[in-house]
């Protein structure tokens, strides 16, 4: 847990999850090959960002919860309850796919340092 609590903030500013300084993003969805800091590849293998879908899944279910409560308190015909939901993911999406790589790299730093 202490590891984690250290880590919390990188994760947070999106920074490499070997020396905890570098940016992870040249942008908004582009991502760096290695961090310009310590040089560590990002990616480490072929497909290795296919277990951060997983970690996406969990955290935009968890950022569309209140939205889902909200609109179920207002009552709204099936289709606004819909397309309510469909817009919550469509403005949760770009921080979903950020976070959920950062937090996907972090998780495997540390259960397998590099």
């Amino acid at each position: 847990m202490l590891q984690f609590t250290r880590r919390l903030p990188p994760i947070l500013l999106c920074r490499c999850p070997h020396c905890l300084r570098g940016p992870v993003f040249a942008g908004l969805i582009g991502m760096h090959e290695s961090c310009p800091v310590c040089h560590a590849r990002y990616e480490r293998e072929q497909g290795y960002f296919m277990n951060s879908i997983f970690v996406g899944y969990l955290i935009s279910f968890v950022l569309v919860i209140p939205v889902i409560l909200l609109l179920v308190l207002l009552g709204p015909s099936p289709l606004n309850f819909t397309l309510g939901i469909a817009a919550a993911y469509a403005i949760i999406a770009p921080v979903t796919f950020r976070y959920a790589r950062v937090v996907w790299m972090h998780l495997d730093e540390m259960m397998d340092p590099r």
